[in-house]
């Protein structure tokens, strides 16, 4: 309930969510918005390497030993960081004595392996857990049977180590770990989003590698990007200027055509989106859109252009209810009751640019 009442930054009544995450994954690979710091891309492999010594039965329990020591290390990223600092996940339950379901491990998975800090981008956590189990059991195993004697093969020894990108901790996480990444750390996440191929040419790269910490979406300095990223920055920032036309329609509608504002809103966005010139099939010829999706987009555009507010009404009443089912608003005035100080899904997207300059802030600073 309170998670409701909070922002409402995930609402997609007009399902054009595909768009939004097919430019997101082409700006901004390996970020979701359920990541918090840049700090979590290095502490996971940090526990792993751990996990990797301790006398552990198999992989489940492997798993389950990461787990608890992610928990666990919530406490010391609030000692060691500035009471000011956000992002620490499991903060608020630690305050209340609890701990989170989903762990950091699963929120920067993706993230991960987009980065190549996995070397096997395949993989899953489960089954990394039980590699690195059997792997390190291998490794002991090895060591028993040789009785101290060195390897031949440089790799024989390296157990877990295999699964990550080579990276250690070079001082004691456990203890003394903050959210803040320290040089070392900043240098490596750097040299993996600069270097993986899902991410190389990027704008999050270009963006970390050129220093660059925009306060919006709409600020990245589209003149100073590559041509192919410019083009797709361009693409991806018409499509919210358009879109947000269709959503300040929905809560004209919803409102019952009572909310004054969204109705001088809407009329403001018409004007300048008229005047402007917009290629909405450049947009979807650069992604992998569904039929349904490309074409109430597609008709919204024409109503638009020919000033037919029944149509375009229609339409998007028709294109919630096909996205959302019973679930629909506009089908059910008695049930859902529009809020003139919450209108829904009222802000242009950013395709996690909200989460990216997190991550890029904090790689930035530790540079």
């Amino acid at each position: 309930t309170l998670k409701l009442l909070g922002a409402q930054t995930a609402l997609d009544e007009l399902g054009i969510g595909v768009i939004r995450d097919a430019y997101a994954d082409i700006l901004f690979p390996g970020i979701s918005t359920i990541q918090t710091r840049a700090k979590y891309f290095v502490l996971i492999p940090y526990l792993f390497e751990r996990a990797a010594n301790q006398n552990l039965s198999n992989g489940r329990e492997f798993y389950k030993w990461l787990n608890t020591s992610e928990d666990k290390l919530v406490d010391t990223l609030v000692k060691n960081s500035e009471s000011e600092e956000t992002g620490i996940i499991g903060k608020n339950a630690l305050k209340q004595k609890r701990t989170v379901k989903m762990k950091p491990s699963s929120i920067y998975w993706n993230g991960m392996r987009t980065f190549e800090i996995l070397r096997n981008t395949g993989i899953s956590l489960s089954a990394a857990c039980n590699i690195a189990w059997s792997s390190a059991r291998k490794k002991h195993e090895i060591e028993i049977k040789t009785d101290g004697d060195s390897f031949d093969d440089s790799s024989a020894g390296q157990g877990n180590l295999l699964l990550f990108s080579p990276f250690k901790a070079d001082y004691d996480f456990e203890k003394t770990a903050s959210i803040s990444l320290t040089h070392k750390e900043a240098e490596f996440l750097e040299n993996r989003i600069l270097k993986a191929s899902l991410s190389k040419d990027t704008l999050l790269a270009f963006l970390i590698k050129n220093r660059l910490n925009c306060n919006s979406f709409d600020e990245i300095p589209s003149n100073v990007l590559p041509d192919g990223m410019r083009i797709d920055y361009q693409l991806a920032k018409a499509f919210s200027d358009f879109i947000i036309g269709a959503h300040i329609r929905y809560n004209i509608i919803f409102s019952n055509y009572e909310d004054e504002e969204m109705i001088n809103e809407f009329n403001l966005w018409k004007d300048d989106f008229t005047d402007g010139e917009f290629k909405l099939d450049s947009i979807l010829g650069r992604i992998s859109c569904n039929y349904s999706t490309a074409k109430f987009c597609e008709e919204f555009l024409e109503s638009v252009y020919k000033n037919d507010f029944k149509s375009m009404d229609e339409l998007i009443i028709a294109r919630e209810k096909a996205v959302k089912g019973d679930r629909a608003k506009l089908c059910k005035p008695k049930e859902y009751q529009y809020n003139n100080d919450r209108p829904v899904h009222f802000y242009r997207l950013d395709y996690r640019f909200g989460t990216a300059k997190i991550i890029i802030d904090d790689i930035i600073k530790g540079l």
